[in-house]
């Protein structure tokens, strides 16, 4: 006979709810801003955007596996350069669209409406969203996400850039109306064309404590009279593009602009279009870079809140006086003693994405080793991920220094120390010269054994001291005992930490025809000095390293 478990009902419900969160259970019927019902009978596997606002939110909920159609203009995430290419914006290729067997089309704005007609008489299903809000942009995360049978990705989506813009809003609610200042947004120069009411960017203005100064005018894009312009006088003129004083200028130099309160105390601002004309997940973005350019006083531009997933870094937001921003750093950072008490958010190769996003930080330091998928999928969610090169010479350690203090403020204070180093390194680089070149070898590994070679800094550390690697010119760090043995190095500097250490060095001391055994010359230094140096730690490791190579120098 057989038997059959019995499931409970408050299980099963559990099991279909979370279920049909992930997913949708039955067809789901949804309106699309045009008031059309489009009915979806399965979570779409193949999607098509027509626009890149599109693009950035279906890469943004982690469906870009399923995109297999953008636009020419879709140029961001990276991700979008190997997608199939479809067309322009307003003319996208209808056959080529249709030959793309798409589960799901995504259209946007009244340019596209002739298109999805086309399509839709062709078969084809369109979803077409047209936000005319801030609001509009952030629900249109959601119903996305819906759609695409990945709800709960557009719901976190939404609360992540919602919880960014809220920062802006904080600092700029309080503005009565009469000071918020007039901004005349620039959607194009001959003729000139400007946005009105019902453009989603009339809203970004406001949160960002401004009013545009055609609000009134409840169109979404059109065509002014200059002499209009004039007599509306706008405090703030934005313009979208790249080279940002060519730009600047070319708007000074209109016919009759030299009038404009604007132009007269130089308040132009230049945005990337690709920023500030897409209603996406970057919309946070662009409202704070306005927000910041209209009231620097509420504003710091700098990063307020930091994770550092590299410990030479983490070591050097303390040089720089920053160690009440950093909020979080991973389990390796250990220097200074401090850093031990803040948030962990992973290892420098395997980061917790969770906990960083929960931790809502304004700036993510990274490297080269970080994981790069690990670095898009912040990037994503809104978060600015800055990478750092691994620096391979002490010339390099000092221009990442320079760089973190421009990044977050600290500039002079990153002059003023790397100066102080450079001198310190001089002074002791002078205080070897002449003496006679000891051959080194450094191990930085033991199974397999492995040693630097020139393309490292901890050469500059052998060169400086007054010494010889012995693998210098190798083209990899991968070494052999036999080798030390042939080339017979008189200094033997061991950076394996802990026990292991010690293993090697009484292997080493096995080895009675080493000239480095002989004499008693094989040392321990301390991993994080020697392969994390910030500019002030070089100079003191530097130090321990002319002392190792030249005792008797030290000594007088």
């Amino acid at each position: 006979m057989k038997k059959y478990v019995i499931l409970p009902i408050a299980l099963i419900v559990i099991f279909v709810l979370n279920t049909c969160s992930v997913a949708f259970c039955s067809s789901l019927k949804v309106k699309d801003d045009r008031g059309r019902v489009i009915e979806i009978l399965k979570p779409p596997k193949r999607l098509v955007s027509l626009a890149p606002t599109h693009t950035e939110i279906l890469f943004a909920l982690g469906l870009e596996e399923r995109i297999v159609g953008v636009t020419d203009y879709c140029n961001y995430p990276p991700g979008t350069k190997e997608k199939q290419k479809i067309g322009g914006f307003a003319n996208p290729d209808i056959d080529r669209i249709i030959a793309l067997n798409s589960d799901l089309i995504l259209a946007f704005g009244t340019t596209q409406i002739p298109v999805v007609k086309e399509l839709e008489k062709k078969g084809q299903k369109v979803f077409w969203i047209y936000p005319r809000t801030v609001k509009d942009v952030l629900d249109s995360f959601e119903r996305i996400g819906e759609i695409t049978g990945v709800k709960i990705n557009g719901e976190q989506l939404k609360e992540s850039v919602t919880q960014k813009i809220k920062y802006v809003q904080e600092k700029t609610g309080d503005i009565p109306e009469d000071k918020r200042p007039a901004i005349f947004r620039v959607m194009g120069l001959d003729p000139l064309g400007t946005i009105g009411g019902d453009s989603f960017q009339t809203d970004v203005f406001r949160i960002a404590g401004g009013r545009n100064v055609f609000s009134d005018i409840k169109r979404d894009f059109f065509q002014i009279n200059p002499d209009t312009l004039i007599e509306r006088n706008p405090d703030v003129i934005i313009i979208c593009g790249k080279n940002t004083e060519e730009i600047r200028q070319n708007g000074k130099n209109q016919k009759g602009w030299d009038n404009l309160k604007a132009v007269k105390e130089d308040r132009i601002l230049v945005i990337p279009c690709d920023l500030i004309c897409r209603p996406g997940p970057r919309i946070a973005e662009s409202i704070e870079k306005i927000a910041s350019y209209l009231y620097p006083d509420r504003f710091s531009t700098y990063p307020q809140r930091i994770i550092s997933l590299v410990p030479s870094i983490t070591e050097q937001l303390y040089l720089l006086g920053l160690q009440d921003r950093l909020i979080g750093c991973t389990v390796y950072c250990k220097r200074p003693e401090e850093a031990e008490s803040k948030e962990k958010v992973g290892t420098v190769v395997e980061i917790n994405l969770e906990k960083i996003v929960s931790l809502k930080p304004d700036l993510v330091l990274a490297t080269s080793l970080t994981d790069p998928k690990a670095i898009e999928k912040l990037k994503r969610v809104g978060i600015k991920v800055v990478s750092l090169p691994s620096p391979k010479h002490f010339a390099q350690i000092y221009e990442q220094f320079l760089e973190l203090g421009k990044i977050t403020g600290r500039e002079k204070v990153a002059d003023k120390l790397v100066v102080e180093a450079k001198q310190k390194v001089e002074s002791l680089t002078k205080k070897v010269k002449g003496l006679p070149k000891l051959t080194v070898f450094v191990q930085v590994g033991a199974k397999p054994l492995f040693t630097v070679t020139r393309d490292s800094f901890v050469n500059d550390f052998i060169e400086f001291a007054g010494g010889e690697n012995i693998a210098q010119n190798l083209n990899s760090g991968l070494y052999s005992r036999e080798e030390v043995l042939k080339n017979n190095p008189e200094v033997i500097i061991i950076v394996t930490m802990g026990i292991v250490g010690e293993e090697e060095k009484e292997i080493w001391g096995k080895y009675k025809t080493l000239k480095a055994t002989k004499n008693n010359r094989i040392y321990i230094m301390d991993s994080y000095k020697l392969c994390s140096p910030t500019p002030v730690s070089f100079v003191d490791t530097l130090e321990e390293m002319v002392k190792i190579l030249h005792p008797k120098k030290e000594n007088r």
